[in-house]
């Protein structure tokens, strides 16, 4: 009786295990792919296009490049390599056979040189997402005969096309893009997708708004509203690799944000703050220690057409560096008591990562409704996403007001952040999750629908999906 009672308990324990063994093996293959999540997972093609369908992604694989490659030629001929001998081996790892092709300058520019300017932030930042979901991503610069060719090494693979958002020549070329008598050419509902900084809307060839791409927004809460396609980016990772000074311990110092000393010799719309500030706010009762320093250069050609005040010269009052790299500009914010906007460049990527080491953002109002001074969605701010914020993070302060100005460097000093403050959309995980959905979207679909909706209304396609 017990024997038998003991071989029935056997196989129901090895029926069970055999059970969770079929599940492991369908949930997860050898080549990393997750069937069970991914094969179940629906992508929103409503131009609402809400992430809800996506579930926050870890990031898969390392997104790093080898260290000796100096050219984005190389770092090409090795993806292609790799992608070619998967797909041969049938052993490509998840996502790997979907390729991007991010064929703009900024991308060689910000992935093999480092360039770290506003547009180089961002290139990195997605080319950093795509790679850590596993994607094939292949860089270049604007030319289309460089695009066209790499596409068609992989014409069904490649999933969208990423270019500068000045340059069309290839939709302009009926040797590049795709019709009726060129069916090897690019499909426009791939090429199409622009990259343009600053949420602006364009006309955009006869293809909606959502094929353009943006860095950063003017309006908190509306990233999924709006007509164009948000991206970003994301500092989270750089400023959390220096830990968080508590503002006691840090000098008595406020960075100004101004690469040129140009920016203080322009029309007083475009200058929020007088160069003789910095000196005279150093005089200020509780303000005598404050140091003010900065990394600008003095050059009179540059926007030499915008200059009202000239000669360009130095800023009195203000600790020049010089040109620093980003480690030294990152200690710099990290260890200041305030970041100071002066008008320009606007949306500027800096003051996030003042804000992701705890430091405080001075931004300046450069314009508003004088019948309603308080109403933010009329404000014209240097930052205008960040004027959606408070003390003790950003301090919004109308441009060639003196008073408010100290005031504003006074309150940072003895109201302080006691942690850091990352924007909910501008993390790691955020970055991911926008770029998965750029990729696995069906474009092809959005964009006959588009198409049937404006040959209805008359209009005429020389292209062809």
């Amino acid at each position: 009786m017990s024997s038998r009672h003991l071989s029935r308990s056997t196989v129901v324990c090895l029926s069970f295990f055999s059970f969770i063994a079929m599940i492991t093996f369908f949930k997860f293959s050898p080549n990393g792919e997750n069937l069970l999540s991914w094969t179940s997972e629906t992508f929103d093609l409503d131009l609402s296009f809400s992430l809800d369908a996506l579930t926050p992604k870890p990031p898969l694989f390392d997104w790093e490049i080898d260290p000796d490659i100096t050219d984005h030629i190389t770092y090409n001929e090795r993806e292609i390599t790799k992608l070619r001998s998967c797909m041969a081996q049938g052993n490509c790892r998840r996502n790997q056979e979907k390729v991007v092709l991010a064929f703009a300058h900024t991308w060689p520019q910000a992935i093999i040189d480092g360039w770290r300017g506003g547009e180089g932030v961002w290139a990195m930042s997605m080319f950093r997402a795509m790679r850590e979901l596993g994607y094939t991503v292949l860089i270049g610069m604007n030319g289309w005969e460089e695009t066209l060719a790499h596409y068609r090494m992989f014409p069904d693979q490649v999933k969208v096309i990423i270019k500068s958002a000045w340059i069309d020549d290839c939709i302009k070329n009926p040797a590049c893009i795709k019709s009726d008598i060129n069916l090897t050419g690019i499909p426009r509902w791939k090429r199409e997708f622009a990259m343009n900084f600053f949420p602006d809307e364009h006309t955009r060839f006869g293809l909606d708004y959502k094929w353009i791409i943006h860095a950063d927004r003017h309006f908190k809460g509306q990233e999924e509203t709006e007509k164009l396609q948000y991206i970003g980016y994301s500092f989270e990772e750089e400023c959390k690799k220096r830990p968080f000074v508590p503002h006691k311990q840090r000098p008595m110092a406020s960075w100004i944000l101004a690469k040129q000393a140009t920016l203080f010799h322009l029309s007083t719309v475009e200058t929020a703050f007088n160069k003789s500030y910095f000196e005279l706010a150093s005089q200020e009762p509780g303000l005598e220690d404050m140091s003010f320093r900065g990394a600008y250069q003095v050059n009179g050609e540059y926007m030499k057409n915008w200059i009202h005040d000239s000669p360009v010269q130095a800023l009195n009052g203000v600790v020049n560096l010089g040109k620093i790299g980003p480690e030294e500009f990152g200690d710099e914010v990290a260890n200041a008591r305030m970041m100071i906007g002066v008008g320009n460049p606007a949306l500027s990527p800096s003051p996030y990562l003042a804000l992701c080491s705890g430091t405080p953002f001075l931004n300046p109002i450069k314009s508003w409704d004088l019948e309603h001074p308080d109403d933010r969605s009329k404000w014209v701010s240097q930052h205008n996403y960040l004027k959606w914020l408070d003390p003790p993070y950003v301090y919004n302060v109308p441009a060639h007001d003196y008073e408010g100005f100290v005031s504003a460097i006074k309150s940072a000093i003895h109201s302080p952040p006691t942690k850091r403050y990352i924007d909910p959309p501008m993390t790691l995980d955020g970055v991911r999750k926008r770029v998965e959905r750029l990729v696995e979207t069906d474009w092809r679909a959005i964009a006959k629908e588009y198409m049937e909706e404006r040959i209805a209304e008359g209009a005429t396609y020389t292209w062809t999906l």
